[in-house]
């Protein structure tokens, strides 16, 4: 690992995740799906909150680990097509009066190369404000790759907020290119196909939506009404439920919050691939919806967000349990007087053993002690010393992300709900990791 002489020379953490960000870029296809060798890319901010948040122990070893997923992937990518990102046609690129009226044409036509042209003028020409607004609304406008186009274009915001925007037209015009993915299907502008229906259908119904800021009062009996409807209902059923309640002056914090627990709820039911989606592509709209300026887009986000959630559901498989978020019941400790570290260590413990033990613990922890800098510190440290792959930086920042924009008694129980997939002591370690404290203790 010649990194590690860099590092011990004072390389910074920003500069080494920008480089690996960048060459992700540059060197990794989103196609044919939005996903597997990609995730060099995605996963880029989540790895930076858990460096940032997480313990200093593991600041250098987890920006290691991305070096290597990066690295495998532009091995893989270079086996399988040798695509790498084309210069930009400079003399085709649209003037900065043009630029908006072409990303949007080149967009809604599914045009790739146009929609390419089309960012790197965008990116000259407009507020950085204003260029997300456009590329918010395209992250949540179909449901390919489960949800890993909004989780591109949210962790791209993030992470150039963090690094900066000098160097943003390589991934901005990645991402531009991962939104324009639709597999082998065929252009979806000319057919109408399942994934475009929801986007088709909310467009019309977001039309005659109030206003979507952050005003209405906020109903949290309203809240069990919807999980019932996000159980049963369709991507129809659960838009047309939020558009209803947005109409009835509901706070919108409370539909996004049903719309999480949705998610979580998932987890409880089936934990996998499908359920960590979920809860990653929920945190990525709620985001998208926080930051975007613009009124209409920001509906779009809610509305896609819960019709998204059914599909979800629907592709959970065999095996799922008839279990709920709201209930889940605390599992106490046989010592009523047991501290708060020990109660962490026994949830800990269950996991990988009893997760539904483990659930039951947690959630008597968080209702209990309501601490959570522990919890998340040690998930965070488990993540990195025991990654299973790029899924799991990403499940553990996002669920922590959601919890903190739920209210007590429901954050408990979603916080509760991670450990269905979080990594615990039975767990083996990674072995890239492993080798990388070695490396840096030399």
């Amino acid at each position: 690992m010649p990194l590690v002489k860099h590092i011990h020379a004072g390389l910074e953490d920003r500069a080494l995740l920008g480089a690996i960000a960048e060459a992700a870029a540059r060197a990794v296809s989103p196609c044919p799906v939005v996903g597997f060798k990609y995730h060099a890319f995605m996963m880029a901010h989540a790895v930076r909150r858990t460096v940032t948040q997480g313990r200093v122990e593991d600041r250098w070893p987890s920006l290691l680990w991305a070096a290597d997923v990066l690295k495998a992937s532009q091995a893989t990518e270079a086996r399988q097509t040798g695509w790498r990102m084309d210069p930009i046609e400079t003399d085709r690129v649209p003037t900065r009066t043009q630029a908006e009226d072409a990303f949007v044409s080149a967009m809604e036509r599914w045009d790739p190369e146009a929609a390419d042209r089309a960012i790197v003028g965008l990116y000259r020409a407009v507020p950085q404000e204003r260029l997300f607004d456009l590329l918010f609304r395209y992250a949540a406008r179909d449901f390919r790759s489960i949800g890993h186009k909004a989780i591109t274009v949210t962790n791209c915001h993030r992470l150039l907020h963090t690094l900066g925007w000098s160097d943003a037209e390589p991934l901005l015009r990645s991402l531009t290119y991962a939104l324009q993915n639709h597999a082998d299907e065929p252009n979806p502008a000319q057919n109408d196909l399942a994934a475009d229906r929801p986007w088709r259908e909310n467009l019309a119904l977001a039309e005659d939506l109030p206003s979507n800021r952050q005003s209405g009062t906020p109903e949290p009996p309203a809240i069990p009404d919807l999980l019932a409807t996000f159980r049963e209902g369709s991507a129809t059923d659960t838009s047309r439920a939020i558009a209803a309640a947005l109409r009835q002056g509901v706070d919108p914090q409370t539909l996004w919050t049903a719309i999480i627990l949705a998610a979580g709820e998932l987890l409880i039911r089936r934990p996998g691939i499908v359920a960590i989606h979920a809860n990653t592509t929920a945190e990525a709209l709620h985001q998208g919806y926080r930051r975007s300026r613009d009124d209409q887009t920001r509906k779009l986000l809610m509305l896609q967000a819960a019709a998204f959630m059914p599909l979800f559901r629907d592709r959970l498989g065999s095996g799922v349990r008839p279990l709920r978020i709201d209930g889940l019941e605390p599992e106490e400790s046989a010592d009523s007087a047991t501290e708060p570290d020990r109660q962490l260590g026994e949830i800990c413990a269950a996991i990988g053993v009893d997760r539904d033990l483990a659930a039951g613990k947690a959630l008597a922890y968080f209702q209990g002690t309501r601490e959570q800098a522990a919890f998340q510190e040690l998930a965070r440290h488990d993540t990195v010393d025991r990654n299973l792959g790029y899924h799991d930086d990403k499940l553990i920042e996002a669920m922590l992300e959601n919890a903190r924009h739920l209210e007590a008694p429901w954050q408990a129980r979603y916080l509760a709900v991670s450990v269905y997939d979080l990594n615990g002591p039975g767990t083996p370690r990674n072995a890239v990791v492993v080798r990388a404290r070695e490396l840096l203790r030399s």
